[in-house]
């Protein structure tokens, strides 16, 4: 769960929409120019400076600081990285989790395959027994002494060694 959220922060990340469950950016503000104001009128040493009654014009109007100016992106060039992105991401998923399952399978079903009589099997339920005959895809196993039961082979899951046994690698 962790990681699909990390893909889809990042994948965000790369169309430069806002994260999950954040609210998207307000837009930003306009941008106003600031009137130019004059220089400061030099006064002679020993002048008095008298406030003047308020003007009817409007007084000038603080600078704004603008926003930094961000590149324009290419929208091209964000659909490859997009792109790359997600085939990267398949790559990986298709190695660590398609493959390995796939060669497992297939392992399986050359074990199943190759199954006779007389060998000492384990089934998925855990029984140990030694397969008395083999029937399409039903395996009759021996538990114990007239004990027999009838499994898909499937279900059978490995051969058996005992401890005693010889190992054959």
């Amino acid at each position: 769960m962790n990681t699909l959220f990390s893909v889809l922060v990042l994948a965000q990340a790369v169309t430069g929409s806002a994260p999950v469950g954040q609210p998207p950016a307000p837009p930003p503000a306009p941008i106003v120019q600031a009137a130019p104001v004059a220089a400061p009128v030099a006064q002679p040493a020993g002048a008095q400076i008298v406030a003047s009654a308020p003007s009817a014009a409007p007084m000038a109007a603080a600078p704004v600081a603008l926003p930094p100016m961000q590149a324009a992106q290419d929208p091209q060039g964000s659909m490859w990285t997009t792109l790359i992105f997600f085939g990267v991401m398949i790559l990986v998923f298709w190695l660590l989790i398609i493959r390995p399952q796939s060669k497992q399978k297939k392992k399986h079903e050359t074990f199943l395959s190759s199954l006779k009589s007389g060998d000492k099997v384990v089934t998925g339920a855990g029984f140990i027994g030694r397969i008395v005959s083999v029937e399409g895809d039903v395996v009759t196993i021996e538990l114990a002494r007239d004990v027999r039961v009838r499994v898909v082979k499937a279900q059978v899951v490995s051969t058996f060694k005992e401890e005693g046994e010889a190992k054959n690698v």
